[in-house]
């Protein structure tokens, strides 16, 4: 084992392999084999319920079970009508095809809907491990992120309903694009190779948004994800083998800009259609109904109400109603207060970078659901922490290791 590779172990606590007689499960490839298909048989044995699941008369029925295009199967008709339909507000044409899909291979059998999120889901969850364990060198801190971004209550909407196949489905090609983009950034260049690698990039988080738009944060992820862990931003941010570190090569920072321009226009792109398709289903709400001060309100309180529920997962519903008047002014204040104190914690914690890299990806990745743009009547709704809540789950699982480090704890 290299030196960076000890370091890196040394890091992030990882126990000491005890001597067994088999061979079996020796080699860190075959012990993270391992551990991704326990998180796999996990996730379908808490999930499997689900198959018993009939649809909802929420909207499964015009996604689904009364939408005639999605039931006449995977025809270029279909293609055609997913590519340029705003139907129910949304334009999400790999969403519509991975349900016309469905329809061809379960007919209106609500299990097989539900089982393909279910498995989706636990794709996620691998890939969630996978991207942490080779951008941080930290095998067991990455197994506690993918397991509570697995069971988490707050994700059960995304999976166990069938109309929200979009989230599951964006979250895959998301999770890949981050994986593209770290491999990217490791051998960044101008040439034929560096070109491959970046347009892997471009075309995973094309299909992510083609699923849904809420990725549309995705370029201004990958700024808190060249500052950690890829340490493309300062001095080096981890070491070890697969944490680039000190091997990252430094680039000048407007470069860091310009490679994520492409990105942006998609993003942009994204934004423009989405727009279009939202306005066309009747569902931005105008600032007569909402006014301005009222969504800026909300939005304070739905960060703060995330975070009340990321740590205490209770009173779930499918609908949280916009309200209509104004917040009283002491809870407004207490949660302005709450956001700008943590906010002030993380970036004190210069030596701790993942506290910030968290708390910003939280804040960051809710931008485009929090409200300021208000669509539906919802002041918040479950299905929107898919993304945001890892950001929460990283720096729990690191800081909470850090401090059994601190302690000389086992980890």
């Amino acid at each position: 084992m290299s030196s960076s590779s000890t370091a890196a172990v040394a890091k992030c606590l990882e126990r000491p392999e005890v001597s067994a007689p088999s061979k079996l499960f020796q080699s860190p490839a075959q012990r993270t084999l391992l551990l991704c298909l326990l998180l796999t048989a996990v996730v379908l044995v808490v999930y499997n319920p689900v198959i018993h699941n009939g649809f909802l008369n929420f909207d499964d029925d015009g996604y689904i079970t009364a939408n005639a295009h999605v039931k006449a199967g995977l025809t270029w008709a279909t293609v055609n009508w997913a590519f340029t339909t705003y139907n129910q507000g949304n334009w999400h044409p790999l969403t519509w095809l991975s349900h016309a899909l469905d329809y061809r291979l379960f007919g209106l059998n609500p299990a097989g809907y539900h089982y393909v999120n279910v498995l989706l889901h636990a794709v996620n969850v691998v890939l969630l491990f996978l991207l942490l364990q080779s951008a941080t060198g930290c095998r067991w801190r990455s197994l506690m992120v993918a397991a509570l971004f697995a069971l988490h209550p707050i994700n059960v909407e995304s999976v166990a309903w069938a109309a929200e196949r979009k989230n599951v489905l964006s979250m895959t090609f998301f999770l890949l694009a981050l994986y593209a983009y770290a491999g990217y950034a490791r051998r960044p260049a101008l040439g034929k190779s560096g070109l491959c690698r970046y347009a892997a990039v471009v075309c995973m988080f094309a299909l992510a948004l083609l699923s849904k738009p809420q990725v549309i944060a995705f370029p201004f992820l990958l700024w808190l994800w060249d500052y950690w862990p890829l340490g493309r931003i300062g001095a080096p941010a981890v070491a070890g083998p697969a944490a680039p570190g000190a091997s990252m090569p430094r680039l000048w920072i407007g470069w860091l800009v310009l490679e994520k321009l492409p990105l942006l226009l998609l993003s942009a792109a994204s934004a423009v259609v989405t727009m279009k398709a939202q306005k066309a289903g009747g569902a931005v709400q105008t600032f007569s109904q909402y006014s301005l001060l009222l969504r800026l309100e909300t939005a304070v309180i739905s960060y703060a109400s995330y975070l009340g529920k990321a740590l205490w997962p209770s009173k779930l519903v499918a609908m949280y109603p916009h309200p209509v008047k104004l917040y009283p002014a002491w809870q407004v204040g207490a949660a302005v207060v709450l956001l700008l104190l943590v906010t002030a914690l993380v970036l004190r914690a210069r030596d701790q970078r993942y506290l910030a890299v968290g708390w910003f990806w939280f804040l960051g990745s809710f931008v485009p659901m929090i409200g300021l743009v208000q669509v539906g009547y919802q002041a918040m709704a479950d299905r929107y922490a898919y993304i945001p809540f890892i950001g929460l789950f990283l720096m729990l699982t690191w800081l909470a290791a850090d401090w059994a480090q601190a302690h000389r704890l086992s980890v």
